[in-house]
């Protein structure tokens, strides 16, 4: 949402003097008339000799005309050129009118452009010049043009810097913007990476408890169907057995998601491990008891490790993470679309080179390549983890197989 400040500066952009005054604009404002109310006293002392000179009518009459064009610089701000083209005239008529046209040519030079202040700067030195033919104020016309220029050459010369120092300032709050800009585009990716690892872990924890669950749950209505269908219901052990198992896929989901939780909940300036909050580090140190609780649960697995999980142990903890979730998806989704279907695991690669993780298993008969495994979300959670760590999956379907391939750097 746009700042106050930010609004403030597009509408001076705008029209730079259509903008309410504010305080320090008035302390300055008031500043100069000062300064104008003061020269206009210093000249009147300094000119006494050509007042002198003018009828007595002239001096209340010249001093009157400078105290007008003193207050019309309170206008300044909101019609710098009209108040220097004004100026002018008044400043060549009435002597003691000088200060307040030097302060209007800087004023059109600090705020308008260059044909603005070019024009109302030529403007006052031409009738400046001119006020020399008809009022000689010395006897060297070439001293009184240079001490023209000077004078107005001086108002250009601070109206300039003082532009300048607008346009840094400017400069400045604009990079500031544009660099607060980045970072909360910046901290808006980052977060949205977070929640992009959050929901891929918490899909990663649970899929593979719940699948499980399900199978189990299956099994025992399977069993007391058939017990039923045969006249014997099933006894009470053989439920207790069913019931445990199934209490206990149940419990290790809720201790699993209750590990995610505890990661969202942490505060971030805590170091990690800190209250108990680590994000839950898996390792392929896990993955025996992943094929046994897959097995268990009545899944077919024939794992060929044609790379020993002894030499991948020895990789990046981040990697080991990334090929644990992968054989974890695989054996979920094949329990969620061919259950009962042989599940081959092929872990394979070349040491200082690539690790080759490959998951097959065969399709119900009919399947299309629109209803293998993959629909949903696990699988392209699982492709972005991949990716992350530099490697790229792949998913074919060949002879009636669904084959998920990954390949990953060999990185220790």
């Amino acid at each position: 949402m746009p700042t106050t400040l930010t609004l403030r500066r597009l509408a001076e952009r705008l029209n730079p003097f259509a903008v309410a005054r504010r305080r320090q604009d008035w302390v300055i404002d008031s500043v100069l008339f000062a300064v104008s109310i003061f020269g206009i006293v210093l000249t009147t002392f300094g000119m006494a000799g050509v007042f002198a000179r003018l009828p007595d009518w002239w001096l209340p009459v010249d001093i009157a005309g400078a105290v007008i064009a003193s207050a019309a610089l309170w206008w300044r701000r909101r019609y710098p050129l009209l108040i220097g083209f004004l100026l002018a005239p008044l400043g060549g008529l009435f002597l003691t009118a000088g200060p307040p046209a030097v302060i209007a040519v800087y004023t059109v030079t600090a705020y308008r452009r260059t044909f603005g202040y070019l024009a109302v700067f030529a403007v006052h030195l031409i009738i400046a010049i001119g006020y020399y033919l008809v009022v000689p104020l010395t006897d060297e016309f070439l001293l009184w043009v240079v001490f023209m220029v000077l004078i107005y050459g001086t108002a250009v010369a601070f109206g300039l810097a003082a532009r300048a120092r607008r346009q840094v300032i400017a400069g400045l709050i604009d990079s500031a913007e544009r660099d607060r800009n980045d970072y909360e585009r910046q901290l808006a990716q980052v977060r949205q990476a977070e929640r992009q690892q959050v929901a891929r872990e918490m899909h990663d924890v649970l899929a593979h408890r719940i699948s499980l669950l399900s199978v189990h749950a299956g099994a025992l209505e399977y069993r007391s169907r058939a017990a039923a269908e045969q006249g014997r219901p099933l006894s009470g052990e053989e439920l207790r057995s069913s019931v445990g198992v199934i209490r206990e896929s149940a419990h290790r989901a809720l201790e699993e998601l209750r590990q995610v939780l505890m990661v969202l909940q942490a505060d971030p300036s805590e170091a990690p491990g800190e209250l108990g909050t680590e994000r839950p580090q898996v390792t392929l140190a896990g993955l025996p008891e992943l094929i046994a609780e897959a097995r268990a649960s009545g899944q077919v697995i024939n794992l060929h490790e044609l790379v020993g999980l002894d030499q991948l142990s020895d990789l990046d903890s981040q990697l080991q993470r990334t090929i644990f979730r992968t054989i974890q998806e695989g054996l979920t989704n094949a329990r969620k679309h061919t259950p009962g279907a042989q599940v081959e695991v092929e872990l394979a690669g070349v040491p200082g080179r690539e690790v080759v993780i490959m998951i097959g298993n065969q399709l119900p008969v009919g399947a299309t390549e629109a209803e293998i495994p993959g629909a949903g979300v696990g699988l392209t959670g699982l492709a972005e983890r991949v990716r992350l760590d530099g490697g790229r999956l792949s998913r074919t379907v060949s002879d009636g197989r669904f084959v998920l391939t990954a390949r990953l750097p060999w990185r220790t």
